[in-house]
């Protein structure tokens, strides 16, 4: 009777032994805590470079709204890409410095 206490006990010490092991393992390994620490640091990162193309997607959107509806728009956007002035106008170009 006194073995089998003893076996009993070993047993469930071995068993909480294992528990306690494994759920350190489990929290501090690969797939633990640092790994959703890193994921919620990325997913912030993440969240913002979305917030940032959604306004630049806005911004882009009410540009060619623009472009679509008003000529003087038009006119303005392609006198600038081809570099072209109306006859009384100047151009000033500035470029940004070189790094």
């Amino acid at each position: 009777m006194f073995e089998s206490t003893i076996i009993r006990r070993a047993g469930l010490a071995l068993g909480l032994l294992t528990a306690g092991v494994y759920v350190v393992v489990a929290l501090l390994g690969p797939n633990g805590v640092p790994a959703l620490l890193m994921q919620r640091q990325d997913l912030q990162v993440l969240e913002t470079q979305n917030a940032n193309l959604a306004r630049e997607r806005d911004e882009l959107r009410y540009r060619v709204g623009a472009l679509e509806r008003d000529s003087q728009t038009q006119e303005l956007e392609v006198r600038r890409q081809l570099g072209k002035a109306k006859k009384g106008e100047v151009i000033i170009k500035v470029d940004p410095p070189k790094q």
